[in-house]
């Protein structure tokens, strides 16, 4: 898996309303890479690299403290965990909205390390992360001629998920998969990544191509979920992670429907169907990319976490 060239993908403010050609200019990226840079008030680049340290910091905990707070000891999916396999190079930490146990199962509180003022810093972060997701998704919304908040009403509790995620350096110093090529299975995923690099993306050419950060604002990709939604008018493009000589720490976070939610195809008055190349190598998906059937979100996201089926065609049910 060699390094792919550099693709720029566009950047759009997200501090207040988009004119229309703005809007149309963010319809064309959704619909075309399927990835962009957004730039929004709750975060600047202060923010962003506090934001990076916050997350080293947790992983430069003792192993103990993180092992302690194993994603197996929890009953909702959040907690830590440690991959090193021919997919996977990496440790992470998922944190969710924080809330008693709930009707579903994947609702409920958070594991906390013992130590610092994790709390309110994470549960402060995944507010922002909601709102800046909000109005990106409100500006998409309107790329595709919707009424603000149709794909996420105001009085809806999307189910949101916040990756803390430390990918390891190669043992032998040879660059090696730190995630496989998927797609991810939300709305949008609003990503914040230090200077070291490895994301990419497969283009429509089906080329991979790496789309390096940039400071002081989110990278922004569209979700298998909206590309159901859409009848695949817009792209969930797959993407990975490459570890090359150095670690690297990025902050993922996932803005999803909420748990009650029904997910089918939206009337839209301008429809267009996306066309890819073959992909070079199997990607991880939920969902068939030509699949039109509703489907109850919060059961969907079960099969993936409590039953383990995170790929459709490698995981059997």
């Amino acid at each position: 898996m060699a390094a792919g060239r550099t693709v720029t993908i566009p950047v759009f403010d997200f501090s207040g309303p988009m004119d229309a050609g703005e809007t149309a200019r963010l319809h064309r990226a959704a619909a075309g890479i399927g990835f962009f840079h957004a730039t929004h008030p709750l975060f600047d680049g202060k923010r962003c690299s506090q934001a990076i340290q916050l997350a080293r910091g947790f992983f430069d905990l003792p192993a103990a403290e993180k092992q302690a707070l194993a994603i197996e000891n929890s009953a909702h999916f959040r907690g830590y965990s440690e991959m090193r396999n021919a997919r996977d190079w990496r440790e992470q930490m998922h944190f969710g909205r924080e809330e008693p146990a709930g009707a579903h199962r994947l609702s409920g509180p958070n594991l906390w390390p013992v130590s610092g003022e994790w709390r309110s810093e994470i549960l402060r972060l995944i507010a922002d992360f909601e709102t800046a997701g909000r109005d990106i998704l409100n500006g998409i919304s309107s790329g595709l001629r919707l009424p603000p908040d149709q794909l996420l009403p105001q009085e809806e509790a999307p189910y949101v998920l916040l990756k803390l995620i430390h990918y390891l350096p190669p043992p032998d110093g040879q660059a090696r998969s730190g995630v496989a090529p998927h797609v991810d299975f939300s709305w949008i995923t609003l990503l914040l990544q230090d200077d070291a690099g490895g994301l990419s993306a497969c283009t429509p050419e089906g080329q991979w191509q790496d789309i390096d950060p940039r400071p002081g604002s989110l990278i922004v990709n569209i979700g298998e979920i909206l590309q159901f939604a859409t009848s695949a008018g817009l792209r969930a493009t797959p993407h990975r992670v490459m570890n090359r000589t150095r670690d690297r720490i990025s902050l993922p976070f996932f803005l999803n429907p909420g748990l009650d939610r029904w997910i089918g195809p939206i009337p839209l008055a301008q429809r267009g169907t996306i066309s890819a190349a073959p992909e070079p190598e199997h990607v991880h998906r939920v969902l068939p990319i030509s699949a039109a059937t509703p489907f109850h979100y919060g059961e969907a996201e079960w099969r993936r976490k409590g039953q383990g089926v995170w790929c459709r065609d490698c995981v059997s049910a």
